[in-house]
Parts: structure tokens; C-alpha cells; sequence
């Protein structure tokens, strides 16, 4: 089974890692935006900012993936997301947090996210093989659909009891643990 190789479960941990903080985000951002704008726009706009670069640059990442190594693709849209988040962590604490930063921000997670499909299920080709691809990719999907729960449970909570920058605090750790579970690969 594809859990039974190391290389196997730090990838699949940085994917399972990165899904979690995506869904924590999509609640998160939406929330804030309301709460600052009372306008549902706005919470749409967050999602839609988000989605957007999946249709304009997923072509050119599918590309780039069959073309760059893939270590070094994820290890750049990793540090570009924990990037993102840092900035954002520094912004909230500061209190100075407005609905347009969480805006950009969306729409660069999102940039990260759609190298992050073609890059990280192309290296996961890599390391399982294609006798064993189904069974990795269903780990894959199981791990994203979960997190699609966990994620704004637990940003919901970590909101409500702590406020933004518990959040951003929280993501910035996951981001770093996904980044360091993907240095320690190789190709």
C-alpha cells in the first residue's frame, strides 16, 4: 500500500495539511469579509478569487509540472502560501486587517493551489507508481474530502474563541509543517 512508503506519507501529509488550511481559509475569509462589509458579495468574491487562477493558470501549471521538478514546484508554492500567511498573521495582529488584503490573498493561495493539483498528484505518480496510483490517489481524495469538514470547523472555532490571529498563527504552523514534510523528500 502506498501508506507503507515513507516518501508516500510526507507527501500525502503536506497535501492532507494543505487542504485542511484551504477549507479553514474559504470559512475564515468569508466570515471576515461579512462581518467587516455586511455584504454577501464580498463573501462570494473571496471564493471566486480563489477559483479564478484554476482556470487561468492550471493549463500553464500542468505544463510546468511535466517540465520542472516537482520537489522544487511544491517547495515554492509552499513557501509562497506560507508567505501569504505570515503577512496576513502580521496584518492581524497589528489589527490592521482589511477585507481587500484577505482579497489578494485568496487570489494568491489560489495561484499556489492550482500548481499545487498538478504538481503534487504528478510527483505522488512518481513516488507510487502507476500499479499503485488509484489506491494513492483515493488516499488523496479521502484526505481532501475530510479536511473539507475539518477545515471550517475548526477555523469556525478557532475564530470565534480566538480571533484572526489565532488563525493565521494556526495555518502559518501548518504551512510550515507541510513545507518541512516536503523538504525531507527527494526526487
Amino acid at each position: 500500500p502506498p501508506l507503507h512508503d515513507p516518501q508516500f506519507r510526507r507527501l500525502w501529509a503536506a497535501g492532507l495539511l494543505g487542504s485542511l488550511v484551504r477549507w479553514l481559509e474559504i470559512l475564515v475569509f468569508g466570515v471576515f469579509a461579512y462581518q467587516q462589509t455586511r455584504s454577501a458579495f464580498w463573501v462570494a468574491s473571496m471564493t471566486m478569487l480563489r477559483m479564478l487562477p484554476m482556470a487561468l493558470f492550471g493549463v500553464l501549471w500542468g505544463v510546468l509540472a511535466a517540465r520542472i521538478s516537482r520537489r522544487s514546484g511544491l517547495l515554492a508554492t509552499q513557501g509562497a502560501l506560507l508567505a501569504t500567511t505570515l503577512a496576513l498573521l502580521a496584518l492581524s495582529a497589528f489589527d490592521a486587517l482589511e477585507v481587500w488584503h484577505l482579497a489578494a490573498a485568496s487570489f494568491i493561495n489560489g495561484a499556489a493551489w492550482a500548481g499545487d493539483n498538478p504538481l503534487r498528484r504528478a510527483l505522488m505518480g512518481d513516488i507510487v507508481g502507476p500499479l499503485r496510483m488509484g489506491h494513492a490517489m483515493a488516499l488523496d481524495a479521502v484526505a481532501n474530502n475530510a479536511c473539507r469538514l475539518l477545515g471550517p470547523a475548526l477555523g469556525g472555532l478557532l475564530l470565534a474563541q480566538a480571533g484572526m490571529p489565532a488563525v493565521f498563527a494556526l495555518t502559518a504552523v501548518l504551512y510550515a509543517l507541510a513545507l518541512a514534510a516536503l523538504l525531507t523528500l527527494h526526487e
